[in-house]
Order: structure tokens, then C-alpha cells, then sequence
């Protein structure tokens, strides 16, 4: 074997073995939360999709902000569920982005949750809506810790509309 082989196996290996531990200590197990949560959603609401955002607990607090689209004609039931990490996260939801600074408003927030690991909000109309997470530091310092928050969208089929004659 040439030296650039041996090398270039040598990254190889160390990239999949970086990859590997990197998956292997995270503390999401997406698919696990989102099957736990999907009770949650009773007819008449229909699962629909879930969406999955991670967090790192550090050193510093951070904001996260996530935008979500309310279609027209459609009820939606968005049940957020959470790895069950000991953080305290707060959780805003704004009719407008953080980068609009008038006339901006708070439609929900998780004191409005059932506990720090599950909360549940109805959209009033269609739109764009922004879901802020407030990440604390990690509990524990000098370490990081992640974690993540599932957001489970489901909606309520409309009626066909009649047909005009």
C-alpha cells in the first residue's frame, strides 16, 4: 500500500469513528419521543408530520427561533414533546419574527403546557408563526448536554367546498 492510501484510510476511520460517538452520546431518540407523544393527537385530528430541533446546553444561553406555516382552510393541533432533559427551556410563540421589532406578538408560551415536557397549541388563523425556545445553560457547568424538543403537527381535514353551479 502507497503512504497516500494508508493516510487516506487512516482519515477515513477517524472521520466514522467522530461521526459515530458524535450520534451514539446524543440525546434525542427522535422516532422513540415522537411514538411516546403520538397519543396525544385524537381524532378529529390527523397526524400529519413531526419536526425535530436539537439543542446544546453550554456555557451560554442561547435563542432558537423556528418558523412554522399555518395553511388557510386548515385546523391544526401542534403538540410539542421533549427529551426530557432537566433544563428549564422556555418556549414563545410570535405571530412575527424577533427581527420585527414593532407590533410584534406573543400568541403562546409553555407556561400554558401540561409540564415542562409536553405542550400543545391550536393556531387561530393561517400564517407564519415563530416558535423561540429560550436554551439556559447546562445544569451541570462545564458540561455540555443536548437535548431536543419534537414537534408534532397534526390538522383537522376540511370539508370539501361545494361545487359552484
Amino acid at each position: 500500500m502507497t503512504k497516500n492510501r494508508v493516510i487516506y484510510l487512516i482519515l477515513i476511520m477517524i472521520g466514522a469513528l467522530v461521526c459515530t460517538n458524535h450520534y451514539s452520546f446524543a440525546q434525542c431518540k427522535a422516532k422513540q419521543i415522537m411514538k411516546s407523544c403520538k397519543p396525544n393527537i385524537k381524532p378529529p385530528y390527523k397526524y400529519d408530520s413531526y419536526v425535530v430541533n436539537e439543542f446544546t446546553f453550554d456555557a451560554k444561553a442561547k435563542t432558537v427561533e423556528v418558523q412554522f406555516c399555518a395553511f388557510q382552510g386548515q385546523k391544526y393541533k401542534i403538540v410539542f414533546c421533549s427529551s426530557g432533559f432537566e433544563e428549564p427551556l422556555t418556549m414563545n410563540i410570535y405571530d412575527k419574527s424577533y427581527r420585527v421589532k414593532n407590533n410584534r406578538h406573543k400568541v403562546f408560551d409553555n407556561s400554558q403546557g401540561i409540564d415542562n415536557n409536553f405542550w400543545s397549541f391550536e393556531p387561530t388563523k393561517s400564517g407564519n408563526y415563530y416558535i423561540e425556545y429560550d436554551v439556559p445553560v447546562s445544569s451541570t457547568p462545564g458540561v455540555v448536554k443536548t437535548g431536543c424538543v419534537i414537534m408534532l403537527i397534526s390538522y383537522i381535514e376540511s370539508a370539501p367546498a361545494p361545487d359552484a353551479k
